[in-house]
């Protein structure tokens, strides 16, 4: 079992939202966030000055996965999201050692799925 962080731009959360669901990907945690990766990120004001911010607004998805549908999550992302530009995105991969739902006692997988 895998948890999934995943970075992207904020416009691109609703297209992202509906691959994965279509692609069975249903269970979610989304979070408003603000950061910034290798590249400075610059805006162009109305004055005329460009001002350089040191973090920008992005959408983080959290998932967890089994480790065979990994993958197939990873490409979705991908697919919807890569425009070969800074900001694209970002995608972090972990191991889960367990899960358990508090309400059945499940554990592992079947507590999350």
């Amino acid at each position: 079992m895998k948890e999934v962080m995943i970075i992207l731009r904020p416009k691109m959360y609703f297209p992202t939202k509906d691959a994965l669901d279509q692609a069975g990907f249903h269970s979610m945690t989304i979070r408003e966030i603000i950061g910034r990766g290798k590249c400075p990120v610059h805006y162009d004001y109305d004055e005329g000055a460009p001002v350089k911010h040191r973090l920008v607004a992005k959408r983080m998805i959290d998932m967890f996965v089994r480790d065979e549908d990994l993958q197939k999550l990873i490409d979705t992302v991908v697919e919807v999201n890569k425009t070969n530009h800074a900001g694209d995105g970002k995608i972090f991969v972990l191991p889960v050692n367990d899960a358990i739902r508090v309400r059945t006692g499940e554990k592992g997988i079947e507590a999350i799925m």
